[in-house]
């Protein structure tokens, strides 16, 4: 491997990349992150981090494999401020990780890598067995804000097996999908789901969305088998029929 950088190519997500020579500094940090000791290998992963390029990216790829989490959770963090499309095709992997940690970082990391560009990346990771990294990932989409987050939570809303990922899938998309048409069909579906705390807030979001066309949808909550959802449906009306007539 260190013949490969000192000619200047790198290995990365099984391509071989022409980059610019690897400086002594850089190879440095490499071999400290093989360090026995697990507090330099950090520090290295940091310091990889804030001098960025191609090669850090690549060299921070082997810290992924480490064995302790501390480390591959400083190499993902360190990928996610690089940033870039190299960065985020070595942050794919870590979503892989053994550890939820390291994966719910690993979300975050793919998030400040890439913002816009990350969202269909951030998709795989609803695939996750464990709900908190689903959650996390819904939670990622409502910060990037973008509107082509709205497809990536409805389906979640809708099809995700846990309650609590669903509802915040509906919850974020409100944020989201704010005078997008699309996210008025997806939250109709989504105000029909079988768990009162999904329907709530689906409604809930159709108030964020600044569309005359939630009102028929916000009504139909009205009749709700659920006590809750309707309070909350009535309650969402008035603000919506509120703004629509001012």
């Amino acid at each position: 491997m260190r013949t490969l950088l000192a000619a200047g190519l790198l290995l990365c997500g099984g391509q071989l990349l022409a980059q610019d020579p690897v400086g002594p500094g850089i190879l440095a940090l490499r071999a400290m992150l093989a360090d026995k000791n697990p507090q330099i290998r950090v520090k290295a992963a940091q310091g990889l981090g804030r001098v960025g390029g191609g090669e850090s990216v690549a060299i921070l790829r082997e810290g992924l494999a480490d064995k302790e989490t501390s480390v591959r959770i400083a190499a993902v963090e360190a990928l996610g401020f690089i940033g870039g499309r190299q960065a985020m095709g070595v942050l794919l992997e870590a979503l892989k990780d053994k550890q939820t940690e390291v994966r719910l970082r690993t979300v975050e990391a793919l998030k400040d890598a890439g913002t816009v560009s990350s969202i269909p990346l951030l998709a795989q990771a609803f695939s996750d067995k464990d709900e908190s990294v689903r959650r996390h990932a819904a939670l990622m989409l409502r910060n990037i804000g973008h509107r082509n987050g709205v497809p990536v939570l409805g389906k979640v809303a809708l099809e995700d097996k846990s309650p609590a990922v669903r509802a915040a899938a509906a919850q974020y998309l409100g944020k989201v999908g704010v005078k997008d048409q699309r996210a008025v069909g997806l939250l109709a579906q989504i105000a029909q789901d079988k768990e009162p705390a999904v329907r709530l807030r689906a409604v809930e979001s159709l108030g964020f969305l600044q569309l005359p066309s939630t009102l028929s949808v916000i009504e139909q909550s009205l009749g709700d088998s659920d006590p809750g959802v309707r309070i909350r449906a009535t309650e969402v009306l008035g603000y919506a029929l509120g703004r629509e007539f001012e």
